[in-house]
Parts: structure tokens; C-alpha cells; sequence
């Protein structure tokens, strides 16, 4: 069966999910202004493809540990609802839409943690590739279970999900689209790569590689009432 797979930060999503979240977290009053200077700083290292995917999921997850998840629901569920559907690109649904119909299998390969983008994926409902955020007793541990699902880590995520190594799905069968350069190992895994929105290293590749490059982006985001 053919797989389709899709990045969901600044391809499927205009914008990144998890500075997304923790700008709504501080205006919101449930985390303190200096978290956003460390994401900030973790996305600069994430830009230069010096990123420490671990580090950067402590932070994350430190965040969510200081409380329950009935008690994190409400304030996830308000976030998708005002931040994140509004962003999410019509042109980019309409491609999995379209694999969707052809009756591809697809999933979201993301380095976003799971208690975030495993609800988004169940918004528009896809299978969600990402790390899994370990609970017990009904509260987050501030670990993850198996690998991340970054750079080439999302290679191994993959292939255990599809219960096969990429190179055994037929030729012109797979399709993985993208924006970043740290996406490369997965990109060049698959054999239809596509670059969306693409980054400049990203960009670069992809035309001499003559890879297709798209641009999807969000209509502009409104208030729900």
C-alpha cells in the first residue's frame, strides 16, 4: 500500500506547534515569560540542525509534569480550538485529503511531543508518528517512551509503524512532505520527497535535486466565540 507522510510544523501547520503553545501558555498565565526566551533559544540550535532533541523534550515536558492531565485538557483543548485549527493550511489538508481518496496510508511524522500533536492528528484524523509522552497515575513523568521522532530517528519511527523498511515499499509508493533540512534523512528515505515551505537548506537541496517545492499556508487565523 502506498504511505503518505507529512512533517505538521510550518508544512501541515502555519507555524511551529510547540512555540505556538508555550507563547499561548505564558499569555495565558500557566507558564512564566522566561519559558518563551528558552524556546526561543531552542529554536535557533533547531535552525542551525544543532538541536538536542532530548534537552529540548525535558523542557517540554517539565512544563505539563507540574500539573494533571485532567487539569491539562481544558487548557489543550481551548488551544487547538483558538490557536492551532485556524492554522492549518487548506492546502496542505487538501493534499491528504487527496491521498486520503486514493486510499494511501498516512501518518504525521513530528518531533512535537504527543500530547500535542496526537490531539491535532485526531482532529483531522491521521495517525500521529511522534514522541510518546510517558503518564502514570494521570501525570506526565517528564520522560518519553522508545525514540524521538527526529532527523533520522523518524526513520526507524516509520519503518516500525509500517512493520517494514522503506526501501521494501514499492518504487514511487512513498511520499514524505516537509519544510525543514532536519527532515532530510527521512526525505531522502522515500521516494517521492516533497519540500514544503521549505527552509533555505531545505530549498537548496530540493532544487538540485529536482525534488518538487510547495507553499501551503494558513488562512489568517480568526476568534472563536
Amino acid at each position: 500500500m502506498p504511505i503518505a507522510l507529512f512533517d505538521l510544523d510550518h508544512t501541515l501547520l502555519d507555524g511551529d506547534t510547540n512555540n505556538l503553545w508555550i507563547s499561548y501558555l505564558v499569555e495565558q498565565g500557566h507558564a512564566s515569560a522566561d519559558t518563551m526566551e528558552r524556546q526561543e533559544a531552542f529554536m535557533v540550535q533547531y535552525g542551525l540542525q544543532m538541536l538536542d532533541i532530548d534537552e529540548y523534550l525535558r523542557f517540554h515536558l517539565a512544563i505539563l509534569s507540574v500539573r494533571s492531565l485532567d487539569a491539562w485538557d481544558p487548557i489543550r483543548a481551548r488551544f487547538l480550538q483558538d490557536i492551532i485549527m485556524p492554522r492549518l493550511s487548506p492546502d496542505g489538508l487538501s493534499v491528504l485529503e487527496a491521498h486520503r481518496r486514493d486510499g494511501h496510508r498516512m501518518a504525521v511524522v513530528t518531533a512535537t511531543h504527543s500530547f500535542l500533536s496526537g490531539a491535532i492528528g485526531d482532529a483531522i484524523g491521521v495517525e500521529v508518528i511522534a514522541p510518546v509522552v510517558e503518564i502514570e497515575d494521570g501525570r506526565v513523568t517528564g520522560r518519553i517512551l522508545g525514540l524521538p521522532a527526529f532527523r533520522e530517528k523518524k526513520i526507524a519511527r516509520v519503518e516500525a509503524w509500517l512493520g517494514e523498511a522503506l526501501r521494501d515499499v514499492p518504487e514511487g509508493q512513498s511520499y514524505f512532505y516537509s519544510d525543514s533540512a532536519n527532515d532530510l534523512p527521512l526525505l531522502e528515505a522515500v521516494g517521492n520527497p516533497v519540500a514544503v515551505n521549505a527552509d533555505d537548506k531545505l530549498a537548496q537541496v530540493a532544487l538540485q535535486r529536482g525534488w518538487p517545492q510547495l507553499s501551503w499556508h494558513a488562512m489568517a487565523p480568526t476568534v472563536a466565540l
